[in-house]
């Protein structure tokens, strides 16, 4: 009998474990229709990379014509190709899990602020593996910032009708973005399946990869290097508004407002099932109401800067600091009072002490 009792408790603990593995340790309200939320979710995932890619082609073809006949017309059709695909890139850089995860598109894409010693040397040596982590600071969006942008119109040109080295480094650059854009594209058209039936918000559901992707990149990609970083708050207190980003191309204040406009609809789920809908379904509606209401505030502070971001850092260092000090007070709503009200567990590390 006692061998029996102990057979019937191991047994009963090993369906408990297996329907853990499962299901996960959460329970999902009925009132929270987290099917709708995901495949909305996936919805504008899926519309903003299909618009991202299409724009990173027409930007690979602009650079070839430039380098097939260098002149201001191309030279100018490649910045503004550049532009609209540097700020399709905002709609989609906090999506840094599943194929974008695999790959490090945003080590791939968007790390700055970009070495132009380095591009220098792998111009004049022309030898050159852009896979290395090492060639991250050389590539993606930042470098063709500085190989468009970096010389007055003549000059650039001359350079490039002179330099065949400089012509085939330019390229390299683009295809190496359009190549990574163009997997992370594809991969999600396989990838979208397992997405949406990822329920649960425990570790590893679509759910809460989504809610930290999120609270990262607000924090250190939007929040830290956008802002953060240029005025000095998130470097040791010291200014670096050369750590701008698109610094040479003099827009980064519309690289920012892109990108939270595109933060705050992934929140409100562009006009769907978002993560507002989600904390008023599980009975949350003071916690959205408060976010909601931050977010506005932040977005009329954003507003209020200009570019050249780095200008106004020098001229007028305050306003950017009352910015920022708006973005900080979203974290506690974002990272505390929704993950907790949700279930979800945060994740990533960092030393913010927030």
């Amino acid at each position: 009998m006692k061998n029996f009792i102990l057979f019937l408790s191991i047994g009963i603990f090993l369906i408990a474990c297996s329907n853990d593995d499962k299901n996960g340790d959460d329970t999902i309200p009925e009132s929270v229709d987290q099917i709708e939320f995901l495949n909305n979710a996936r919805n504008i995932i899926l519309n903003n990379y299909a618009l991202f890619n299409a724009s990173v082609n027409a930007l690979d073809s602009a650079i070839q014509r430039l380098n097939s006949n260098p002149n201001n017309s191309n030279l100018e059709t490649s910045r503004t190709r550049l532009k609209e695909a540097y700020l399709l890139w905002q709609s989609v850089n906090m999506f840094e899990f599943g194929p974008a995860e695999s790959i490090a598109l945003r080590n791939a894409v968007n790390v700055y602020s970009t070495d132009s010693s380095k591009i220098l040397g792998n111009i004049a040596t022309a030898s050159f593996n852009l896979d290395l982590l090492s060639n991250n600071t050389a590539k993606g969006f930042p470098a063709l910032d500085y190989l468009l942008h970096a010389k007055k119109n003549n000059k650039l040109i001359q350079d490039l009708i002179n330099d065949a080295n400089r012509r085939n480094y330019l390229q390299a650059v683009s295809k190496d973005i359009k190549s990574h854009v163009n997997q992370v594209n594809e991969a999600w058209k396989a990838y979208q399946n397992s997405f949406v039936t990822k329920l649960g918000t425990s570790v590893g559901s679509s759910t809460a990869q989504i809610v930290n992707s999120l609270n990262l990149h607000y924090e250190k990609f939007f929040r830290d290097n956008k802002i953060g970083v240029p005025l000095g708050v998130r470097s040791a207190g010291i200014a670096r508004p050369e750590f701008s980003e698109a610094f040479y191309g003099e827009y980064s204040m519309e690289l920012a407002r892109a990108n939270f406009n595109a933060i705050r609809e992934l929140y409100l789920g562009n006009s769907a099932y978002g993560l507002d809908d989600y904390l008023n379904a599980l009975g949350a509606t003071d916690l959205n109401a408060s976010i909601q209401s931050q977010l506005t505030t932040i977005a009329v502070k954003l507003n209020a800067l200009t570019d050249p971001f780095p200008n106004q850092i020098q001229s007028n260092p305050q306003v950017v600091q009352d910015t920022y000090n708006e973005i900080q007070k979203l974290i506690v709503l974002w990272k505390v009072d929704l993950p907790s009200r949700m279930g979800v567990l945060i994740t990533f590390q960092d030393n913010d002490g927030d």
